[in-house]
This record gives structure tokens, C-alpha cells and sequence, in this order.
């Protein structure tokens, strides 16, 4: 696997991405103030070159209603289209459980500029249910991944329908 730090502007978010990296004994590819379309080609070059299987560009947060910032978005999309007319082989949009209807907007929005392809749902882990999913399913069928009931890796879980179905009811 390799990463790219696509939020070339918050010097954290490269940071952060970094450290899970380095948790990870995973290669990133990275710049600070370069353009991040720049970077999503360098790394899917780059991960073709070495032979990854997987090459995941991180674009960060990112409002919807911030229109400059989901042009960047598609651009991205174009540019890594270039480096493998193959990819992307998958569109994830990790949204916070907690936001509620505010989920279902990004989900529209995202989906609308990027085609998504599956979603992450995070911060499960306290009064957030993720009852928006039941919206979410309705109006965009979109897969869900997984789920995040905390901060650690092993937090990440594949996210079960039937089960979460049975927690929401109980």
C-alpha cells in the first residue's frame, strides 16, 4: 500500500497522515504547498512503479459547499484517471456519525461530483447511532465499508448490516 497526502495545505493533515504511516510501516508520498492533483498522479505513478496494490489518496476534510474545493476534488479524479486509465477503482467518503441529516447532504454532494463508490461512517463509538444510514440507504444506495467505534486501527470495522440493524433497535 501506498498513501498520498492530497491536503497539501494543513501542514496537520500531512502530519497526521504521516504518523499513521509510520504506525502502519506504510510508504506515503507527499509535498507541502504543491497542488494535490500533483500529488494523487506522483503516487499512483509511483505505486504502479513499485508495484502496490494499493495506492489511497487522502484528500482531507472537504465542505461541499466550499465549490473551489470540490472542483479540486474532481480534478483529482481527471488526473489520477491519467496516471491509470483504470482508477479509480474505488470512491470512499468517510463521513462523522455525528452530524446526523448533515450526513445526508455531503453524501448528495459527494456523490453527485465524485460518483462514490462505498462510505465509512465514524464516531460510533458514543451517542451517534447512525440512523442517517437509514436515510442515506433510501436516497443513495450506497455501500458502507465500514465503521469506526474509536480511535485505533482495531477500531475500523467491517461494517454489518443485519448487526447494525439489531444495535439501532435496541
Amino acid at each position: 500500500m501506498l498513501l498520498a497526502a492530497a491536503d497539501t495545505f494543513r501542514a496537520a493533515a500531512r502530519e497526521q497522515l504521516g504518523v499513521w504511516a509510520d504506525r502502519n510501516t506504510v510508504e506515503i508520498v507527499s509535498q507541502e504547498g504543491g497542488d494535490p492533483a500533483a500529488v494523487s498522479f506522483d503516487a499512483v505513478t509511483a505505486g504502479k512503479a513499485r508495484g502496490k496494490d494499493v495506492v489511497l489518496v487522502d484528500t482531507a476534510g472537504r465542505l461541499p459547499t466550499q465549490l473551489h474545493l470540490m472542483e479540486e476534488l474532481k480534478k483529482i479524479r481527471r488526473v489520477v484517471t491519467k496516471a491509470d486509465a483504470t482508477a479509480p477503482h474505488e470512491v470512499l467518503l468517510v463521513i462523522d456519525g455525528n452530524t446526523g441529516q448533515n450526513a445526508l447532504a455531503q453524501v448528495r454532494a459527494f456523490d453527485d461530483a465524485l460518483q462514490l463508490t462505498g462510505l465509512i461512517v465514524t464516531k460510533l463509538d458514543g451517542t451517534a447511532k447512525g440512523g442517517v444510514l437509514a436515510a442515506i440507504a433510501q436516497e443513495r444506495p450506497i455501500p458502507v465499508y465500514f465503521i469506526g467505534v474509536g480511535e485505533k486501527l482495531e477500531d475500523l470495522e467491517t461494517f454489518n448490516a443485519r448487526e447494525f440493524a439489531q444495535a439501532l433497535l435496541t
